[in-house]
């Protein structure tokens, strides 16, 4: 979940997440994530604030009804999981956009105000990243199931796995393919613990 600008822009970085993982930082199971020390998040310190950003598309009401547009005529995004957050600063729930000839706008082009939330660092770490525990990927967001016999991380990524670590491990290498950088590898990383803020009530 490394990524590049928040709503404040307080260290050059913001937080991209898929659909699973901004589900899990909504409902509050995610709160650390592990960053390389190459990224622009590394320099987090307690107290930075970090901007949530997703795909979406971009929409706007005519006539009652909502259309895709550009982003420059937006006066909405809609994403994957049906939110609607409005350029005013409001939002609202709706249905999950099905249509396939929508325009998903990737997480790094999302403006700044559709943010719909932000991460408020609370500490920081600095470690290798097989030292990660148990609890630590629990609150990187894997879900126990059968009372820890199996470990499951939210949609899109696949499978149900026998340990946390050998779970972390394998959501680790989605993400990190190359040399040094895999699990395998084990790199120094910064881990930030944060709470998130909710821009809008209802979410």
């Amino acid at each position: 979940m490394d990524g590049a600008g928040d709503i404040a822009h307080p260290i050059g970085g913001s937080a991209i997440a898929d659909p699973g993982m901004a589900a899990a930082l909504l409902s509050g199971r995610k709160t650390q994530m592990r960053v390389l020390r190459t990224s622009p998040l590394a320099g987090a310190a307690p107290g930075d604030r970090i901007g949530l950003r997703e795909a979406c598309i971009a929409g706007r009401y005519e006539a009652g009804q909502i259309y895709s547009t550009s982003l420059a005529k937006a006066g909405m995004v809609i994403f994957p999981d049906g939110w609607r957050q409005h350029r005013d600063g409001s939002g609202e729930r709706g249905r999950p956009p099905t249509d396939p000839d929508h325009k998903w706008i990737t997480a790094m082009r999302m403006p700044e105000w559709a943010s719909r939330a932000t991460l408020v660092v609370e500490w920081t770490r600095t470690e290798r990243l097989q030292r990660i525990t148990r609890a630590d990927v629990r609150a990187e967001g894997a879900r126990p199931l059968l009372g820890g016999l199996l470990w499951r991380w939210p949609r899109p990524i696949p499978g149900f796995h026998a340990r946390a670590r050998l779970a972390f491990a394998r959501y680790w290498d989605i993400r990190h393919s190359t040399p040094g950088e895999r699990w395998r590898d084990d790199p120094e990383v910064v881990v930030l613990g944060f709470r998130v803020e909710r821009r809008v009530s209802g979410l």
